[in-house]
């Protein structure tokens, strides 16, 4: 679509409201998207983590060890 001017742009043929609230609630629920999928990513991974430091500490308790007399 072409426009003469950038209030013209922003009109959008009195539909400017309309479509730049559709734009805008676009870009919100895929920003909230992307920050809700990150955080689950961070949480997960830091459990894994955590999960990973557990098995790690309980295998070396579990081995014998010839230090102790």
């Amino acid at each position: 679509m072409y426009f003469d001017s950038f209030a013209e742009l922003l009109q959008m043929g009195k539909h400017g409201f309309y479509v730049w609230t559709a734009y805008g609630a676009t870009v919100l629920v895929l920003l909230l998207s992307w920050l809700s999928a990150r955080g689950a990513f961070l949480k997960t991974s830091q459990r894994l983590q955590q999960q990973a430091e557990l098995a790690q500490r309980s295998a070396q308790s579990a081995q014998p060890s010839e230090d102790r007399t």
